[in-house]
């Protein structure tokens, strides 16, 4: 048994980072492997690993990194009942992460 459920806001099984790494599977096939590992890893292991990059956003919103190829992928997530609920995903390129992307995954987190 895992020790975190990844579930996908709003429907545990479906949702806009759900779609997110099906098109990222069709367009970008080995970074959607790494990331799909990482989340495997993160179930598996929790906020406590230190196989995958994650840190604390503050409020209880957290943040799984991943350089690949030159692209940064981070999908913000939250953790309630035993879930690790991702919220948003987006890829960067610059060092700060857009605030418009930050308030999202606050709001998804508050409605969830």
């Amino acid at each position: 048994m895992s020790f975190l459920e990844i579930a996908y806001y709003p429907a545990r099984d479906a949702g806009p980072v759900k779609d997110y790494l099906e098109a990222l599977s069709e367009s970008r096939p080995a970074a959607f492997v790494k990331l799909a590992l990482d989340l495997e890893t993160l179930g598996a292991e929790g906020l406590r690993s230190k196989q995958v990059g994650i840190r604390p956003l503050g409020k209880g919103l957290w943040e799984l990194k991943r350089l690949f190829e030159g692209t940064q992928y981070r999908i913000f997530f939250c953790v309630e009942g035993g879930c690790a609920w991702l919220l948003h995903a987006i890829e960067k390129k610059s060092a700060k992460t857009p605030l418009d992307d930050l308030r999202l995954a606050r709001k998804r987190m508050r409605s969830k």
